[in-house]
């Protein structure tokens, strides 16, 4: 399913000159992929010209079909990934107390995560644990992995309707609760990866401080609590969200990703977890809004639906990828040999 330069894409009246655009997923309709097709785009300064004088109609795209991808343009560079956002908006708060592993690479632009190559994380919105996220992100390859490494993405419009009616209704009265443990810097698990995926609180705050984490935390609109060193803080969350844009509600939390289900976190990983923390705090507790615990069977009933709705594209050198954050979820396959995967968000 292909268009050439010039014709009209997505909702009638968005033109895209000098590109060629056709849909990677077929029937799942994500993501859009533009290669360019004018002369242009063949250079990092007209690239940009021509991103700044399209980004309306690009971020109309992302909204609408979810996820677009620039592929094949001169973007060969961080410096030059970090150009073309430049123009979104940042937010105060930054990456402050958030869940992957991740480290800043320059300006705005981070790691994608630190997470352990043999993990596949799951599709996730970002940040919806918190009380600010960003609208949309911007992914970009400068190194694709061996094998595997895809960022995986998914419709999160489509999944919203493939939740049991029951366990939906009930996020949507109920809300969530998300309790975030992050470990003292004295304490170890034992375990490397348990351990990276737990982060100290004063990598998660970046101060050292007691103070100045409490103050962040209250700045964020989370309750905190001190237990053994260790800080955790609690957020009440919608389960859905109603878009900006378009007005549609979405289901927008992290529920799947966030729950010590053996589906997404594995037998033999929720056995060493309870071995080795006993009565600790864990790094996650995620349960309705009133502080009830969500079943299992309920937490269960997801992943099926996000295997449905999940799409996975190969990465190349230079891709960029734009995701509206509520209405696509993203992830990352098990990977092996070099990744670098890069990640700004926008707002």
């Amino acid at each position: 399913m292909a268009s050439r330069a010039g014709t009209t894409v997505g909702r009638p009246g968005v033109d895209l000159p000098d590109v060629t655009t056709y849909l990677y997923g077929g029937s799942s309709g994500l993501p859009l992929f533009i290669e360019p097709a004018g002369e242009r785009v063949t250079s990092l300064e007209g690239t940009l010209a021509w991103f700044g004088d399209h980004r309306e109609q690009l971020d109309t795209l992302v909204t609408e079909i979810g996820a677009v991808v620039l592929r094949g343009f001169p973007i060969d560079t961080t410096p030059a990934f970090g150009a073309l956002v430049e123009g979104y908006d940042s937010d105060e708060h930054g990456y402050v107390v958030g869940a992957a592993p991740r480290a800043q690479v320059e300006g705005r632009v981070f790691e994608a995560t630190k997470a352990p190559a043999p993990l596949r994380i799951g599709l996730h919105q970002e940040m919806a644990y918190l009380p600010h996220f960003p609208a949309k992100l911007a992914f970009y390859c400068l190194r694709p992995s061996e094998t595997g490494g895809e960022t995986i993405i998914g419709d999160m419009r489509r999944f919203t309707d493939l939740v049991p009616p029951r366990f939906r209704d009930a996020v949507k009265e109920r809300g969530v609760q998300y309790r975030r443990n992050f470990r003292s810097p004295d304490w170890s698990s034992g375990d490397a990866n348990l351990d990276l995926m737990h982060k100290p609180w004063p990598d998660a705050f970046g101060t050292a401080d007691p103070r100045a984490a409490e103050a962040a935390c209250l700045n964020m609109g989370l309750q905190y609590e001190w237990v053994d060193g260790s800080l955790t803080v609690l957020y009440n969350a919608p389960g859905f969200l109603e878009h900006p844009v378009t007005g549609q509600e979405v289901w927008f939390n992290q529920i799947a990703t966030m729950s010590n289900s053996v589906e997404y976190n594995g037998a033999e990983r929720l056995a060493l977890t309870q071995r080795l923390y006993g009565d600790r705090p864990w790094p996650l507790d995620t349960r309705f809004g009133d502080g009830a615990p969500i079943p299992p069977s309920d937490v269960s009933s997801l992943y099926p639906a996000l295997d449905e709705v999940t799409v996975a594209f190969p990465w190349q050198h230079g891709d960029v990828m734009l995701l509206d954050n509520l209405n696509t979820a993203h992830g990352r396959n098990p990977f092996t040999g070099e990744r670098d995967v890069q990640v700004s968000l926008l707002y």
